[in-house]
């Protein structure tokens, strides 16, 4: 059975194995250590992207090498005192990687980089607390690139501990795919490596299996030569979001669609504005190619009128594409829900369809917006994907997929319940309808879920979890990964 998120102990609960940590941690690592009345504390504690997502931890610990984190997870199993890992702080659920009272550990410190050679390839071992804009930059002053985020503050753990959507999806499969090593803490505190030749079974589970193993001090990326690309941002106002959604369609078409060019990605996003009732639509535009002209793939896109300027254009730096999606600031409070359909242009039409029935019962909600953003993920991706392996096993004979991400953002948390009870509601329609219509795709991409939503039963058409669950048994035999880590989605 897959368990959703843990919620957040009170305060009075945990408080007194929280205080013996923190004070068994201070001793130790005096320099690591931030309480509530330092300035140091405040700083970390608000991290996060998702405002409601804020926690109050009784310490922050920020360890610099994985003996810190194994010497600091034996003494917070030693008194059962509920933790938190924190990456990037990027996923929108409270307590999916924060703590109420417990312990926080947040990865800032872990941000090594260097050039390696693992296996015969040449490899970028990258620390957790480090965000893909900075991992892109080092590489690109080298010639280098990874496969990564495909916006520039998302946190490098998190992300490809959840399998990693990329811009490169249709030729290398999941980010997680291109991961050759991981260097992680397990639940009796052994730093371990693992590969395919070293802890195989655990390599496997890590691709997509979030952090129910153990925590990952290091990540042993592939790197290829980087060259310059074709894209840009499109951002429409209400007239423009008919035509990105019917793009949007013909994007998925199973003959002549833009899906079927591997070089091509693009996210599709249509919103609605809760106080202005306004739509519009945006999209990133990516192209793996120098090319000055824009490539047939996605000429119904860059052939809609927009409302600012474009900055779709080429041969351009990957560098300069990344900055353009820096600007997604932590003022709000958000939340994410996925499902998936099959690609179709029939199942675009059809997912837009109910979201815009749904979107237009909302109720005026100040600073408010609601989005869904369409994902393909192409036949050639769920190849490569597959034939990489990982804990995910999208199989190839259910054929190509759209991975659907619908989100809310607003101010006030007195909203807080009506806006999870409308992701919960919509994304049901689009699952009901989808059924209905022949074109429901079993699988939740878990970098996307939300609250209470399972991802692992759908890994692998259900077969993966046991295995899963058995590598964790063994790797966590007391269950500190499960009993005590917070995290948004356990086993």
């Amino acid at each position: 059975m897959c368990l959703p998120i843990f919620a957040p102990k009170a305060h009075a609960e945990v408080e007194p194995r929280a205080t013996s940590s923190c004070q068994q941690l201070l001793t130790r690592y005096p320099k690591s250590i931030a309480l509530p009345n330092s300035t140091v504390y405040q700083e970390e504690k608000i991290e996060y992207w998702d405002l409601a997502s804020v926690l109050s931890p009784s310490c922050i610990f920020t360890p610099t090498t994985p003996e810190d984190v194994a010497g600091g997870l034996k003494i917070i199993d030693r008194s059962g005192t509920p933790f938190a890992i924190r990456s990037g702080g990027h996923t929108p659920i409270a307590g999916a990687s924060g703590t109420n009272g417990g312990v926080l550990i947040a990865s800032d410190r872990l941000r090594n980089m260097e050039l390696r050679t693992f296996e015969g390839q040449q490899v970028v071992r990258v620390g957790p607390g480090l965000r893909w804009i900075e991992v892109y930059e080092w590489l690109a002053n080298q010639g280098l690139t990874v496969i990564g985020g495909r916006y520039a503050s998302v946190g490098v753990g998190g992300f490809s501990l959840g399998g990693g959507m990329n811009y490169y999806r249709s030729i290398r499969g999941w980010a997680a795919d291109l991961i050759l090593n991981y260097e992680l803490v397990d639940g009796r505190g052994n730093i371990l490596q693992a590969n395919k030749a070293s802890n195989s079974k655990l390599f496997w589970a890590l691709k997509g299996g979030s952090g129910n193993f153990g925590f990952v001090t290091r990540f042993d990326c592939a790197v290829f030569p980087l060259i310059e690309i074709y894209g840009g941002n499109l951002l429409t106002n209400a007239n423009g979001t008919n035509a990105l959604v019917e793009a949007s369609a013909s994007y998925a078409d199973p003959i002549h669609g833009g899906s079927l060019d591997p070089l091509s990605a693009v996210n599709p996003t249509v919103q609605l504005a809760l106080d202005t009732r306004q739509r519009s639509s945006f999209t990133n535009i990516f192209y793996n190619a120098s090319v000055h002209a824009t490539p047939a793939a996605l000429e119904n896109f860059t052939s809609i009128p927009v409302n600012a300027p474009s900055t779709v254009a080429g041969p351009r730096t990957f560098i300069g594409f990344m900055n353009e999606t820096a600007a997604f600031p932590n003022d709000q409070r958000r939340l994410f829900r996925a499902t998936s359909i099959k690609m179709s242009p029939q199942a675009v039409k059809l997912a837009q369809r109910v979201f815009d029935t749904e979107a237009s019962k909302l109720r005026s909600v100040v600073n408010g917006s609601v989005t869904i953003t369409y994902q393909y993920m192409s036949q050639a991706c769920v190849d490569a994907a597959h034939a990489n392996s990982n804990a995910i096993d999208l199989k190839p004979t259910d054929g190509p997929l759209i991975a659907i991400l619908t989100a809310a953002a607003w101010s006030t948390a007195s909203d807080d319940d009506y806006m999870l009870d409308f992701l919960t509601l919509l994304v049901n329609s689009i699952d009901s309808a989808s059924k209905a219509a022949g074109l429901y795709y079993r699988y939740i991409f878990l970098n996307d879920a939300g609250k209470g939503q399972s991802p692992f039963p759908t890994y692998g058409q259900g077969r993966s979890l046991p295995v899963m669950q058995a590598i964790a048994k063994r790797y966590d035999p007391r269950g500190i990964f499960q009993r005590l880590a917070s995290g948004a989605f356990k086993m």
